[in-house]
């Protein structure tokens, strides 16, 4: 008995068929994980950020309660971002001062006024004399100004230097309680300000933000300065007065 066999090319091109779409699938797949993952860590890591500037506002807020006296203790909570990093240092943020009188210099010192820092794969965010700051790669901004005030009309000037005692520092990734203390609290200091009248004034901040403290000491007093170095203002030009008060207040941190 003679059995004829039919020869057919529909099966191999199923499987021809089938292999391309599993190829095509696997490199979907491959492209997503290659280009899409990366792309929502970023996109969360953005988010996370922008929680911790905002938080940053709050601790801003609560920490010149406690320096102006108002509150001899604040508590913050603060989100911080994974892979990140929270930490204090006294010496991170200096204030240089050289005060003039009648062409005679009265005072001339350097100032610790430290920060809270967060630092983070975006970008960094930090709490400097009552003010707050952002840097990203391109370079740092202000969001929130200090207590420094300049009154043109009347020629008078007031710096409240708030200056972070203590350090400390701790990994990201979770909720930090920030505490905030004031070592004088109820102490008398508001009666024994520093003030200098009919003088000039030079000013120079050394932080790793001094772009973002350049612009604000240019558009609050008039400031000028001449092509200052990566992480300081450089020494400004002479700022006139009629009236400086200079009030210095202290708090403590701790993080928890």
């Amino acid at each position: 008995m003679n059995k004829n066999f039919f020869q057919s090319e529909r099966a191999v091109s199923e499987v021809i068929g089938y292999s391309l779409v599993f190829g095509i699938v696997v490199i979907a797949i491959g492209l997503i994980y290659v280009a899409g993952v990366p792309a929502l860590q970023s996109s969360k890591d953005t988010t996370q950020f922008k929680s911790v500037e905002q938080g940053f506002l709050i601790l801003r807020t609560d920490l010149l309660k406690v320096a102006l006296d108002q509150s001899p203790v604040r508590t913050t909570k603060l989100g911080t971002a994974e892979g990140g990093s929270l930490s204090s240092d006294p010496s991170a943020c200096k204030l240089s001062l050289k005060v003039f009188e009648s062409g005679t210099e009265c005072f001339n010192d350097t100032i610790e006024l430290g920060n809270i820092e967060f630092a983070s794969r975006i970008g960094s965010v930090s709490c400097e004399n009552g003010a707050v700051l952002t840097k990203y790669s391109s370079g740092s901004i202000m969001t929130s100004k200090p207590r420094m005030f300049n009154s043109t009309d009347q020629g008078n000037i007031l710096f409240s230097l708030v200056k972070i005692n203590d350090s400390f520092s701790s990994v990201g990734g979770g909720v930090a309680r920030i505490t905030i203390s004031n070592p004088r609290f109820n102490e008398s200091i508001f009666s024994t300000p520093e003030v200098y009248r009919n003088g000039t004034l030079k000013i120079k901040v050394d932080s790793e933000y001094a772009d973002a403290w350049r612009r604000f000491l240019e558009d609050e007093f008039d400031a000028a300065f001449d092509n200052p170095a990566d992480g300081t203002t450089g020494l400004s030009g002479e700022i006139s007065f009629n009236k400086l008060v200079i009030v210095e207040y202290i708090v403590s941190v701790d993080v928890g």
